[in-house]
């Protein structure tokens, strides 16, 4: 659907198309703010709602960058001539089918001191060599090898902080490691093999929170609205307990919102969390051409860290694992939600 003017005539309303309206979700957090002279960028994973419940009550994550307008001494530039971080946003408003002059807009702007590179979802259906490689975790995997940060004699350890948890298998655990790892998804026949047979866990944590932590924090349970893991999936004898570490956050008594993926020197916030819908998932298609298949429409960046650095984590680490007597937030299970 085209964006329309609501009945203020002072906002147009945009409805993204979903590939499949039953499973998916629009859930990237995007602002483009426009001042005198120069322009903001904004991408959390904070929710805008009409309570301020996300900025005020939860502890979220957001990327901020200025833009200064380009010197009217500039020769003319269209959006295809801007940097890559200003492209990604173009054809990410083209697909939401956002206005064609908001696009337009971001031509005015330099771009040229980007600090992240953009990590998109887009809800949809994408087939061979390119168009696989254009969204979800597939993009993860190209931006880390850009940024130089992918290194096949270290494969890193990975954690990976998240405020909803889908249907995890051991085989997903291993398709999304590859990319987190810098790796092309479909580099050889030998790793496509490993998806379809996987014989181990991956060096990868889930951070979430125990149902503990949820009731001791300062809203309780009613405060874990936003944090969904099903009984059902968590049940299932396929579901890799082994890698679940809490999620403590460095405020005491505060739940988390945020989406933070952390390996080797690379930083990765964002909207999407830890679910096939987020991130996509990779089969082969009639034609043997690799095919990523996604619900939802997500948003993040990632941000190269230097070696001396320490990762600005919203949670304790390390992630302490759960205990035998400890369980996730299973927010079916708790009847104020029923």
């Amino acid at each position: 659907m085209k964006g329309v003017l609501d009945s203020s005539g002072k906002r147009v309303v945009i409805q993204p198309p979903l590939h499949n309206e039953r499973y998916g979700c629009f859930h990237p957090k995007l602002m483009l703010l426009f001042y005198e002279g120069s322009m903001r960028v904004v991408i959390g994973s904070a929710n805008l709602v009409s309570e301020p419940y996300d900025y005020n009550e939860l502890d979220n994550v957001v990327f901020i960058q200025d833009f200064p307008e380009r010197p009217s001494t500039d020769p003319p530039c269209g959006i295809n001539d801007l940097p890559q971080f200003a492209r990604d946003i173009a054809d990410l408003l083209d697909r939401m089918q956002v206005p064609r002059s908001v696009k337009q807009t971001l031509a005015k702007y330099d771009f040229s001191k980007a600090k992240a590179k953009i990590v998109a979802s887009v809800s949809g259906v994408f087939e061979g060599d390119d168009d696989y490689k254009k969204f979800g975790h597939p993009r993860l995997a190209t931006v880390i090898e850009q940024i130089g940060a992918a290194d096949p004699l270290r494969p890193p350890r990975v954690e990976m902080q998240t405020s909803s948890l889908g249907a995890m298998t051991v085989q997903y655990l291993n398709e999304l490691y590859t990319s987190f790892s810098g790796r092309d998804p479909y580099d050889n026949p030998a790793m496509r093999k490993m998806y379809k047979k996987p014989t181990s866990l991956p060096p990868i944590n889930i951070v979430f929170p125990t149902w503990q932590t949820v009731e001791r924090s300062k809203l309780g349970p009613p405060g874990a609205g936003t944090i969904f893991l099903s009984s059902e999936h968590w049940a299932k004898p396929t579901f890799p307990k082994s890698v679940m570490c809490d999620a403590i956050s460095h405020r005491s008594g505060t739940l988390m919102h945020t989406k933070h993926v952390t390996f080797v020197y690379v930083m990765s916030c964002r909207s999407h969390n830890a679910t096939a819908a987020a991130w996509g998932r990779l089969t082969l298609s009639k034609e043997k051409l690799p095919k990523l298949t996604m619900s939802n429409w997500e948003l993040g960046v990632v941000l190269p860290m230097d070696k001396n650095s320490e990762y600005p984590s919203p949670y304790v680490r390390p992630a302490p694992k759960y205990r035998s007597d400890q369980q996730p937030w299973l927010q079916d299970l708790y009847h104020g939600f029923s």
